[in-house]
């Protein structure tokens, strides 16, 4: 009985601990705009410009924008041909998550260089 109580305990403790992540990061209509951009070309320009106008929000200090979301702004952009565009996501991701900076210094200076 104890055993069993245990486990259902650790159980609940464990699914506490997962919902308390949910609203770790603000990823706004991230899955339907990647969705969107892939299946549906006729509606990626709209999707794309409300992605970005999302990104630009940068979030709250309780819920930033999730990781990569800057970068993937920028990626969308430098797809278009906007490399002013791209390189200003590509900082704003290079500043709100330092985990990033090896990859994106040599990204930066790279299209910085080709200006």
């Amino acid at each position: 009985m104890t055993k069993r109580f245990l486990l259902t305990l650790s159980m609940f403790g464990l699914l506490a601990g997962c919902a308390s992540n949910q609203g770790l990061y603000e990823w706004g209509q991230y899955q339907e705009t990647l969705f969107v951009v892939y299946q549906e070309p006729a509606l990626k320009e709209e999707a794309l410009k409300n992605y970005v106008a999302f990104v630009e929000t940068g979030g709250t200090p309780q819920h930033p924008i999730a990781p990569g979301l800057f970068a993937e702004a920028g990626t969308f952009m430098l797809e278009q041909g906007d490399v002013d565009s791209a390189l200003k996501f590509y900082k704003m991701e290079y500043e709100a998550w330092p985990e990033s900076r090896p990859m994106l210094s040599m990204l930066i200076k790279n299209l910085e260089a080709r200006q």
